[in-house]
């Protein structure tokens, strides 16, 4: 009985897991590029059940039993969001597999690689193309200069200044490489991870939406409130009835 207690608490704290997923899912449905979350659920490992004498004899087994769930990993779903036109001459939206690499300066002075799908840049002061917040755009030759003139940015990610050519976005795919999500709208990628060719389509003055569908999550927000409360009800039923052993039938 005691088990029972347990196992509700497995789904319970699985659920809340869940919960947690399509809540930063729904914060982030406006956001640029955006990439949503999944949760995958699964069993803990069965064990073997025995009489309590503990003997040795195959035939004292009485089956296997389930511990409850786990989760077994969060996943990011790479389906391809929505167009926007905005008309910006620095906003840029990929079609296709791939992501931008993005220069994230540390206190020496250097770089660090960075990877995202959200294209909104701005000009920085001095004239060098960034992020919103701060981050340098990388181009094939580094950090990209802009001066005043007309921008183009072409399908291969080619930049232009009044027809002059600059340098070409740093664009890079990772395959089915899961990458990792490090805040800002950033990915981070293992050290020795593959880089593999380019093969999309830059689109200028667009912007890829988040690929985060608000109903279904609402939907599933719904569903995991209703799993969660199941289980609470299960661990009060274990409650009351152990109650009843110890206090009613404790006393024959």
């Amino acid at each position: 009985m005691v088990k029972g207690l347990y196992t509700a608490t497995t789904g319970m704290m699985n659920q809340q897991k869940r919960m947690d997923t399509i809540s930063n899912n729904l914060a982030n449905v406006n956001t640029t590029g955006f990439k949503k979350d999944g949760v995958v659920v699964e069993s803990f490992q069965d064990v073997l059940t025995y009489k309590l004498d503990n003997s040795p004899n195959p035939n004292s087994r009485i089956g296997a039993m389930t511990l409850g769930v786990q989760t077994g990993q969060v996943y990011t779903d790479y389906m391809q969001g929505s167009f926007t036109q905005t008309n910006n001459v620095f906003d840029v939206a990929l079609q296709g597999e791939g992501v931008i690499t993005i220069g994230i300066q540390n206190g020496e002075g250097d770089f660090q690689n960075a990877y995202t799908r959200d294209g909104a840049f701005v000009l920085s002061n001095s004239g060098e193309l960034m992020t919103k917040e701060g981050n340098y755009v990388m181009g094939e030759d580094g950090t990209i200069t802009l001066g005043t003139g007309e921008v183009t940015i072409n399908e291969n990610g080619q930049i232009y200044l009044n027809g002059d050519y600059v340098d070409t976005l740093q664009l890079v795919n990772f395959g089915e490489l899961d990458l990792e999500k490090m805040g800002d709208n950033l990915y981070r990628v293992p050290e020795d991870a593959e880089e593999l060719a380019f093969e999309g389509q830059v689109i200028q003055g667009f912007l890829e939406e988040s690929n985060v569908n608000a109903i279904r999550e609402m939907v599933d927000m719904i569903s995991v409130m209703r799993t969660y409360e199941s289980n609470q009800k299960v661990i009060q039923t274990q409650d009351e009835t152990l109650g009843k052993v110890v206090n009613e039938v404790g006393r024959i």
